[in-house]
């Protein structure tokens, strides 16, 4: 197999970069506008500051199902770049529009009616109350925050991540403002507290909808693809597709997801010491994870827009740029994790006992970066191959066979309580990462011997 020249390696990768930094910073914004939920509703009251924590939670359940199906139209969108099929792109992004707003119409329905569940999962009644009634203000949001996410994923299909990471930040300081507003009322509002919260959040999700659709139409780069033009329900064949590409993602995140509640469910049991610890361990691994997340995005953009040209050497070499880029940002985020764990649990408390727990464990989750990233960016290249279902099936056996199995027998059987769980987490994350690069080693590899006795 013909080897690629440093300049080859060195164009990919910059390639890469340009799409993954922007990326790597909207998610940044994004996340930002949750911390500020939870900050602005703790320091209103306790109540508050719980009914929106649970509020969130369950939400994400549900919103993570749709966030991993969207994730299906960055390679179909890039796919047909490659192929230079724009009219197609239209019809994508139309299709990922319409399909958003259904979905959007049944969640708005679902968490309007979560107080009998909560109650049910054990939360306590005045704050399952609060939690339902911030749910019903939150549900206002849901529509155009799918559609959101529809676009989103679709113009990350075309590498335009430096619009979204525009439009992410120009939303922080109205999240803010209505979020002030909202939460303590004025100018003609009542004072609402944690239902204000949802009433924010859905605004600026309207906000960031309308702002980056304002991008998509003025750009003069969409006008030969029609995504404003001749809007019609999408062809059966690319329904299917989008389908059969997002669900495995979606499932896929649901076990990921369902793994850490899991095992913040399982912590909780530990006392309020070994909680707190747990929560701050794993609020600094998520900010850190962000990283490799962005640049997954630009992973399965680059791999999406090579196999639609047939160019699969270039598509295994942008795979592999992207995970080497992986590797190395994340040896820079294990380092500064390992140097400084002290110094980021102390961000969040001046208990010294607290302090030392929180950064025992941020030395595991120093460990399981390289397997995080590892495992998100291999998933990435297959996603940019529109290999799905497989993948899936080694992260329920990684997670659900091996992971929590793990966790939970040191956790319990052996003493080690969070940590242990956390040993777990590291277990399921590496064998998911081996599982992932050897598929795409052999699934690139494979696409090009197959070219090269076509030719």
């Amino acid at each position: 197999m013909q080897k690629h020249s440093l300049r080859q390696i060195g164009e990919e990768s910059s390639a890469l970069i340009k799409v993954a930094i922007p990326a790597i910073l909207a998610q940044l914004a994004q996340m930002t506008l949750g911390v500020v939920d939870t900050l602005m509703a703790g320091n209103y009251s306790k109540h508050a500051l719980a009914a929106v924590g649970t509020g969130a939670n369950t939400f994400m359940i549900i919103f993570s199902l749709y966030l991993g199906l969207s994730f299906a139209l960055n390679p179909m969108v890039s796919h047909f770049n490659g192929q230079g099929q724009f009219k197609k792109i239209g019809k994508t992004f139309q299709m990922g529009q319409i399909i958003a707003i259904g979905f959007g119409i049944i969640v708005f329905f679902i968490i309007r009616h979560m107080y009998y569940p909560l109650l049910f999962m054990g939360v306590d009644q005045d704050i399952a109350k609060l939690t339902s009634e911030y749910l019903t203000a939150l549900s206002w949001g849901t529509i155009p925050a799918f559609m959101f996410l529809a676009l989103r994923s679709a113009n990350e299909g075309l590498f335009s991540t430096k619009a979204i990471m525009v439009c992410s930040f120009l939303v922080i300081p109205f999240n803010i403002l209505f979020n002030i507003w909202f939460i303590y009322g004025g100018l003609g509002l009542p004072e609402m507290g944690a239902v204000g919260v949802g009433y924010a959040t859905s605004v600026v999700w309207t906000i960031l909808f309308v702002f980056l659709l304002i991008y998509t139409y003025s750009n003069q780069r969409y006008d030969e693809m029609n995504i404003f033009k001749n809007i019609s329900w999408p062809k059966p064949k690319l329904i299917k597709e989008y389908f059969t590409v997002g669900t495995p993602i979606a499932v896929g995140m649901l076990m990921e997801v369902g793994l850490f509640g899991m095992i913040g469910i399982m912590v909780a049991r530990y006392g309020v010491d070994l909680t707190g610890a747990h929560q701050i361990a794993m609020n600094i691994a998520t900010v850190a994870f962000m990283i490799p997340l962005g640049l997954s995005v630009a992973i399965t953009a680059r791999v999406g827009f090579w196999q639609g040209k047939q160019n699969y050497r270039q598509m295994r070499l942008a795979g592999f740029c992207g995970i080497g880029l992986s590797v190395f940002f994340q040896a820079l985020s294990v380092t500064l994790m390992l140097l400084f764990r002290h110094d980021f649990v102390g961000f969040y408390t001046d208990n010294t006992e607290l302090i030392s727990l929180g950064a025992s464990l941020i030395f595991l989750a120093a460990i399981f970066q390289f397997s995080d990233g590892l495992q998100i960016n291999s998933a990435g290249a297959l996603r940019g191959m529109k290999d799905t279902k497989i993948p899936m099936v080694y992260m329920g056996i990684a997670y659900w066979i091996f992971g929590f199995p793990v966790g939970y027998y040191l956790a319990e059987y052996q003493g080690l309580k969070v940590q242990g769980f956390w040993i777990g987490i590291i277990v399921g994350l590496s064998i998911a990462a081996v599982l992932l690069l050897f598929r795409f080693i052999r699934r690139s590899r494979h696409a090009i011997q197959y070219a090269q006795q076509g030719e």
